[in-house]
């Protein structure tokens, strides 16, 4: 990263935090002794005190941090560490101290004599059941009927990720969450119970703190920047995360609800003294791992088998001794001199040379406190990621304001606030080498020639031109000839307000705001070889910007009654109305002076575009919950939304679901069971939309045209695309029938479900008759199906001194296409190389789309007895004939694979004693495939560049056939052998140990000598190992993020492996 300007922005940033905080801390800090609400390190002592220590525990047997400990009638009082203990100054006399904590029991302790007093806090069973956040509100968990998965982010504290997608996962059932690429700033791709969807988005909808986000990514021209993600989100400031999944939970949010929804709730202050916490972490980040290639020795055996190869097949009385000067001018048939002496040649990893170990940093320092009128929290965070390929990094500054304030005995109103600004160098990984792709060039590079020349200028390929070897780019130069910056700022926001109108009737309304503006610089030097060109080369440069303003408002009525004791009613109403307003401008140009200037008028402007574009939601929505004697429940929910992105007559929809619950071990003929603490059913069915499809697709839209008026050539507008009037949203009706069991007080804890989704009116290109001037035009046609199982299981092994943890899930889910089109015919798709990918009805989603590899054709009689290409010879890869018509073509291609896996898992252990920690993430995926395009190159075999260390068990000879899957070395290819198949493709299963984290929680008796509440210390390593037989970087990948081309690698940037050690200070 370039960090000149980090000084001045760090001073900024700092003020910036210090100038919120202040505000909020230093009134609380200026009230005199024994007001209300003061902070309670302030109170005064008298002058006989003691200091009593202790240990606050669950009835578990874990520690409890944030504890409050109050000597009772005082205001003298302190909170307890990460590891449960406290320290504190007492009277020294008839003291009780009151220890109290949400969801337990408050208990006042004598203290006597005693200078250590260790508590057990028991379980309010009433109080306890875990809030989950769903639309609009909160819930206790007891009382939830729908499909809803939680984490809170004490399960992923201390892990080194920019994003709080990164650390979901394996965490959550029916959750698929995959760093698709290892790029420092990219978003990880999520999706909530399978592709549900073929043309529109997969991705849930984000709500942080109640505040729907943008669910549609923008383009930073070229650059992708999710506007709706968690990117700019510090996941330091993030206290929980819950997952809705099924109909009843997600119908709420109506159009934007079938694809999941991911509540994010962030922390909040707590009546109680100023709590300050630092946190700090440092690390070292590596490639995982790198991709075996032949040395210069092998390089240039394999390199001369091959052109000998095509020229003894190819040229009569030709002999592989014969020099350059006696075979014909074809340079695929010449020999480079130094190949003949590689025992002399150097050798070079271009791997060695792009990627580094690079470092990363954390810096959060957080305060939280207030009275039981006003609580804050305040947070600043920076942090810092170089990439592990050169010259690729993010820095990230971001504040956060959460305060919450009572103004009268009716009236709540609260502030979320939170600023970031974020830079990002950005380097084009992925791609051909042609198009700058820095892996593929790297692993491609030849062996033996270095990066620079003894003058210091860049070495090219281009140099090799007379043996007609591609001009591969020089990776390194790809690298540090190229700068690509992205500035992100945006302010995410919202103001709410709370009013109880009458005992039971609740007034909330809010209103968001999230504004986002971007900036991308790209400039390419003249010292860059490009293909067979040496340099100078044409520089050039770009400049976008892009201005992202979205603003929401929601208001609620909520009803809550209780009746007789045995029946609960709450009624929720409301509204709401969205906006969004996105706008781009980019502009282009090459041809400048020199390099160093970059402004665009300075160079000559070759391309300039502008673009601009809203959207608008109206929603109206309700929701009943009711429950029976805490065992039967009901919830019925009902959303209309009116979307501008769809046709006129079908602009609004309806979206009802209903699901009913029964705790059956409340039912009394349960009590004599009482190992069972709980047993509840539920059951689902509803109805949620997508409208994730551009913003004008059932629009007429206009374009740029250009007419011959008489001699002339005018300019003017043509038609681009054709009106639909009835083009809808994509409507997903969802069933779900889930079990809750608890065994031993909840010891063991299982959650299961099963779901089956159909997607109706998926949006799709459908070929129209061509009197209408176009060949497609998008509709409501085509229908999708999900369906499967999710388990999740919590275990609290052991209690007590020892603890241990066990948190375990596994999901599975069959996708199918049910209809494509009026004909039905298979959609194709393609991922860079051409046709790559096919959708067929019957199927998942996106197979791969290809040749069926057979092997290699083991010598001529084998040749001889099946079809093949024209122009194939022993040792050409063997294709099946699919058609059955004695022939090899195109109609032999056929689906080859699919990325969807089979099931997806995740294995948390948390261990604990005496203030030590350690906690061990496995997560995994069995089944789905990789087309592993890159591969075409590392393994072509035509001897003109670099090659995996697969091809050294290559067919040499019909006696020595290597693998049988390996084709021959062949300079002048034959057989169609890098066509799109097979071969390509490989299993993606793999098991990963994502984190593994150790963490010592200092004595409170130790470390209140200094005045501090709690220190911990901690280490960890964040993807530890991989178990795949995955030949390239990273088995997640996904270079071609879709439903259509998912997990199509093409040198997508590798994943690192991370090693951290970090405090966190409590004060």
């Amino acid at each position: 990263m370039k960090r000149f300007y980090l000084p001045a922005l760090r001073r900024v940033y700092w003020m910036a935090f210090f100038g919120l905080a202040a505000p909020v801390v230093q009134p609380l800090a200026a009230v005199p002794a024994g007001t209300p609400g003061r902070g309670y390190a302030h109170a005064r002592l008298t002058p006989a005190a003691v200091t009593v220590t202790g240990r606050v525990t669950g009835d578990n047997g874990e520690t409890l941090p944030g504890v409050n400990v109050l000597v009772k009638g005082t205001t003298n009082g302190t909170t307890t560490g990460s590891d449960g203990s406290y320290s504190l100054s007492v009277p020294d006399g008839n003291t009780v101290l009151v220890f109290s904590f949400i969801g337990y029991l408050s208990k006042e302790v004598p203290v006597g004599n005693r200078t250590v007093v260790d508590v057990q806090l028991a379980t309010d069973t009433e109080a306890l059941s875990e809030v989950v956040v769903v639309g609009y509100g909160t819930q206790q968990k007891k009382d939830v009927t729908g499909a809803i998965a939680s984490l809170d982010t004490k399960s992923i504290r201390d892990q080194p990720v920019a994003n709080v997608a990164e650390a979901l996962t394996g965490r959550l059932p029916g959750v698929l969450a995959q760093q698709v690429s290892g790029l420092p700033g990219s978003t990880p791709s999520i999706k909530v119970r399978g592709i549900g969807s073929i043309s529109a988005g997969n991705s849930p909808l984000i709500v942080v703190d109640g505040q729907p986000l943008n669910n549609g990514g923008q383009n930073l021209a070229g650059s992708s920047y999710n506007a709706g993600g968690l990117n700019t989100v510090n996941p330091g400031d993030i206290e929980k995360i819950d997952v809705l999944k099924d109909a009843s939970a997600t119908s709420i949010y109506g159009s934007r609800g079938s694809n999941g929804v991911i509540m994010i709730t962030t922390k909040r202050g707590k009546p109680g003294p100023v709590r300050i916490n630092l946190d700090y972490y440092t690390g070292i980040q590596e490639v995982a791992k790198k991709i075996d290639l032949l040395n210069a020795q092998q390089f240039a055996e394999f390199s001369v088998e091959a052109t000998n190869n095509a020229y003894l097949e190819r040229v009569n009385g030709a002999q592989a001794s014969d020099p350059n000067d006696k075979r014909p001018p074809s340079s695929r048939y010449w020999i480079p001199a130094e190949l003949y002496d590689p025992a002399g040649l150097p050798n070079y990893n271009y791997q060695d040379l792009i990627f580094r170990r690079a470092p990363m940093s954390n810096y959060q320092l957080s305060a939280a406190g207030g009275s039981e009128n006003v609580q804050y929290y305040v947070a600043g965070n920076y942090f810092s990621q170089d990439g592990i390929i050169h010259r690729s990094g993010l820095d990230r500054y971001s504040l956060r304001a959460n305060l919450d304030a009572r103004l009268g005995k009716r009236v709540r109103a609260g502030l979320n606030l939170s600023p970031s600004y974020t830079t990002e160098d950005r380097v084009q990984s992925d791609g051909h080498w042609l198009n700058n792709g820095i892996i593929n060039a790297a692993l491609a590079g030849v062996p033996y020639i270095p990066i620079h020349a003894d003058d210091g200028s860049y070495t090219s390929m281009a140099t090799m031109g007379a043996y007609d070897w591609p001009g591969i780019t020089n990776p390194v130069a790809n690298i540090t000839e190229i700068d690509n910056e992205v500035r992100t700022s945006r302010l995410l926001g919202s103001l709410y307000a709370e009013i109880d109108i009458l005992d039971g009737l609740k007034y909330r309304g809010t209103a968001g705001v999230d504004n986002l503006q971007g900036r991308r610089n790209y400039f390419r030097t003249s010292r860059i070889p490009l293909n067979q060109l040496l340099p100078p080369t044409a520089n050039e440069g770009a400049v976008s910007n892009v201005s992202n303003f979205n603003w929401v408002t929601s208001h609620t009525l909520t009803y809550t009654r209780s009746l007789g004791g045995s029946h609960r009613v709450e009624a929720l109403l409301g509204t709401e109305f969205q906006k969004n307003d996105f706008q781009r401008d980019t502009t282009a140009a090459n041809k400048f002076p020199n390099d160093v200037v970059r402004t665009i008028n300075y160079g000559t402007v070759v391309f300039g575009h502008s673009s601009r574009e809203q959207w608008d939601l109206a929603s109206y929505f309700a929701r009943v919950n009711y429950s029976f004697k805490d065992r039967y429940l009901f919830t019925a929910t009902v959303r209309r939304d009116g979307s501008s992105r769809f046709g006129v007559n079908e602009r609004w929809g309806t979206f009802p679901s209903a699901s009913v619950g029964w705790r059956v071990a409340e039912e009394a003929f349960m009590q004599d069971v009482p190992v069972l603490s709980e047993l509840k059913l539920r059951a689902s069915y509803g109805l949620a939309g997508n409208n994730a499809f551009g913003n004008y697709p059932a629009l007429g839209l206009l374009g740029v045209d250009n007419y011959v008026l008489g001699n002339n050539l005018s300019n003017g507008l043509g038609a681009r695309t054709l009106p639909n009037d009835v083009l809808t949203w994509e409507k997903s009706r969802q069933a779900d029938i889930g079990a809750e069991v608890g065994l031993f007080n909840d010891r063991i804890y299982l959650n299961a479900d099963y779901y089956r989704r159909i997607t109706t009116d998926l949006l799709l290109q459908v070929q129209v008759p061509t009197l209408t001037g176009f060949s497609s035009a998008i509709q409501n046609i085509g229908r999708v199906r999900n369906q499967g199982v999710e388990l999740a299981l919590t275990t609290r092994n052991l209690t007590g001194a020892f603890t241990w943890t066990t948190d375990a899930n596994v999901s599975f889910n069959r996708n199918e296409v049910l209809a494509l089109g009026p004909t039905g015919d298979p959609v194709r798709s393609g991922s860079g190389i051409g046709e790559t990918n096919i959708t067929v009805i019957g199927q998942p989603v996106g197979n791969f789309f290809g040749y069926k590899q057979l092997g290699v054709f083991l010598d001529q009689t084998d040749l001889d007895a099946y079809p093949h290409f024209a122009d194939t010879r022993p040792g050409d890869v063997k294709y099946e004939d699919v058609s059955g018509d004695g022939r090899i073509d195109a109609a032999d291609r056929t689906t080859i694979g699919n990325n969807q896996p089979d099931f997806i898992y995740g294995l948390t252990n948390t261990f604990g004693f005496k203030g030590v920690d350690l906690t061990v993430v496995i997560q995994g995926v069995q089944g789905g495939q990789i087309l592993n395009l890159s591969r075409r190159f590392f393994e072509n075999l035509e001897g003109s560049q670099n090659q995996l260390t697969t091809v050294l068990d290559r067919w040499r000879s019909p006696e020595n056939p290597g693998d049988g899957k390996t084709p021959r070395g062949n300079s002048r290819p034959t057989g169609n052998n890098n066509a799109v198949s097979s071969r390509w493709v490989e299993d993606a299963s793999y098991l990963r140990i994502r984190n593994v984290t150790l963490g010592y929680n200092l004595p409170a008796g130790l470390i209140s000598k200094v005045r501090l509440q709690a220190v911990r210390l901690y280490a960890g390593v964040q993807n530890a190992f991989t178990f795949t037989r995955y030949l390239g970087y990273n088995p997640e990948v996904s270079g071609y993020e879709s439903a259509f081309t998912g997990g199509v690698d093409y040198g997508t940037y590798p994943l690192a492996r991370t090693y951290t050690v970090g405090v966190n200070l409590g004060f």
